[in-house]
């Protein structure tokens, strides 16, 4: 018999948008009384992705107390919808790190995983006078923080749920998802709003509110460390993060060429496509990860990538857009793109709030001055293959890069831009205002700055970027001080 199954909203949505989906999963054989819709504020400015989670587990667990018709079981399935993504993982997390959780299958739709564009703009006038007016022009203030790309709040939820933090061990950091825990599942479009007011939040690679690359769950991440000595300059330290359940622990994605933010919840809605098939296949999906087990697992993940594969192909398949959509879409939505999220801070671990990151090829010098490397690729980069950059509005030692992988790998795109061949890397390179005339950052040489490698055209294994992918990178930086900062002479 399948499992009870919750369902948890969005920021600035409520459970009423999700009866369609508990009809389709009732029609489907899961059980009828109760299917819960999970309800939260979401609009109000004090409330933090923590109370809400805090308040989960508080109501899971009256649930599963309770007798007859509501009660909830002990174990569960959970289908969750952008923020509520954070919601669940920041619940798992801080509930279930030692313990089994009752989730089973963490069916994830359109997470906003790693962030979203939209946040930043739920804080303009456009969010406040689309969302707030209900709220006497409150939008979910803290929420929103923790929302936007390349937030405090999900570099650290990563640390606690999917990486083993820097200076522990695995075995003090257990896996928290995986084929015998909690199976999550990304199931992403990649398909744009097409009404006239909600194109502001649109771009390539995304669903017009998510990022496929900030909805899927695989992450990388690694630290860049250039202090302890002046050889660190050159040869900075880099030390890849540990995944919790080691580096094959990985999750299904699905990235459907069909479906955007809103419609990706409504297997009854036909989304973008035309095509009979192709607008079924979220409902399968659906069902598909619902009904997975411990042993089914893996297969479902390659199942998935199928299906990622074949939204990829879309980008140079002129015919099959046009069976699919008619004359209703574009090459460019279906672009991969990677994410990176970069933090600086000094050695001493104080955040640095002015910095500037440049994008190049291989350089000659792991450190080199501030305009070395700077050539035509380089304005190619920056201009065509860098699709966005977005400092974080409240921690600004925090940037997010999107980066078209397609316009960076294809013929004519940007390692073709190259000649030599062994030059064909992807770096960038990090300068920083000095805080003073006392202390300079690196070096005490103006315009100095490190190299951090990234990717290359040549074999795939080499490659540190991963499509569809978020990847932080934590940069750490020395200070260098003055001589007259302290001085030793003879009494």
């Amino acid at each position: 018999m399948p499992r009870q199954v919750a369902i948890l909203h969005g920021w600035s949505d409520d459970a009423k948008s999700f009866k369609p989906l508990a009809r389709f999963l009732k029609r489907n054989g899961y059980r009828v009384v109760p299917i819960f819709l999970g309800d939260y504020v979401s609009l109000r400015d004090d409330v933090r992705i923590e109370d809400v989670a805090k308040r989960m587990e508080e109501v899971v667990r009256q649930q599963q107390a309770r007798t007859g018709a509501n009660k909830l079981d002990a174990r569960f399935d959970l289908i969750v919808h952008s923020t509520g993504g954070l919601v669940a993982r920041r619940w798992i997390s801080s509930h279930y790190s030692n313990r089994p959780c009752p989730v089973q299958n963490l069916v994830m739709l359109a997470p906003a995983n790693f962030g979203s564009r939209l946040a930043h703009i739920g804080r303009s006038m456009v969010g406040r006078i689309a969302k707030g007016w209900k709220t006497g022009f409150e939008t979910g203030e803290e929420m929103l923080y923790a929302l936007e790309l390349g937030s405090a709040f999900q570099w650290d939820l990563a640390q606690s749920d999917l990486f083993v933090p820097e200076g522990e061990t695995p075995a003090a950091a257990p896996a928290l998802y995986g084929k015998d825990k909690v199976r999550p599942f990304v199931i992403v479009g990649s398909y744009p709003y097409q009404e006239l007011a909600a194109k502001i939040t649109n771009e390539d690679g995304s669903d017009g509110t998510v990022r496929v690359a900030a909805a899927n769950l695989n992450s990388r991440g690694m630290t860049v460390d250039f202090s302890g000595g002046p050889e660190r300059l050159r040869a900075p330290a880099v030390r890849p993060w540990k995944v919790r359940g080691g580096d094959d622990n990985l999750f299904p994605l699905a990235v459907l060429c069909d479906r955007t933010h809103g419609d990706v919840i409504s297997p009854a809605e036909s989304g973008g496509s035309r095509d009979a098939a192709q607008q079924a296949q979220l409902g399968q999906l659906i069902l598909q990860a619902l009904a997975t087990t411990p042993g089914s697992y893996e297969a479902v993940r390659s199942d998935w990538q199928a299906v990622c594969d074949a939204t990829r192909r879309l980008v140079g398949d002129d015919a099959e857009r046009k069976r699919l959509f008619g004359n209703d879409t574009q090459a460019a939505y279906y672009h991969e793109h990677f994410q990176i999220v970069v933090r600086a801070e000094d050695e001493f671990g104080e955040p640095i709030p002015d910095y500037f990151v440049t994008f190049v090829k291989k350089p000659k010098r792991q450190f080199f001055s501030l305009r070395a490397n700077l050539d035509r690729a380089s304005v190619f980069f920056h201009d065509e293959v860098l699709a966005s950059t977005h400092t974080h509005r409240r921690d600004p030692d925090r940037r997010s890069f999107y980066i078209d992988r397609y316009d960076m790998m294809r013929a004519g795109g940007w390692y073709d831009q190259i000649p030599d061949p062994a030059s064909r890397e992807l770096s960038f390179s990090v300068t920083a205002a000095d805080p003073g005339k006392q202390i300079a950052y690196f070096e005490r040489r103006s315009g100095a700055r490190g190299i951090v490698f990234l990717h290359t055209a040549g074999e795939p294994a080499d490659r540190w970027l991963k499509r569809h992918t978020t990847h932080f990178v934590r940069v750490i930086v020395p200070r260098a001080g003055e001589p007259g900062v302290f001085k030793l002479k003879r009494g």
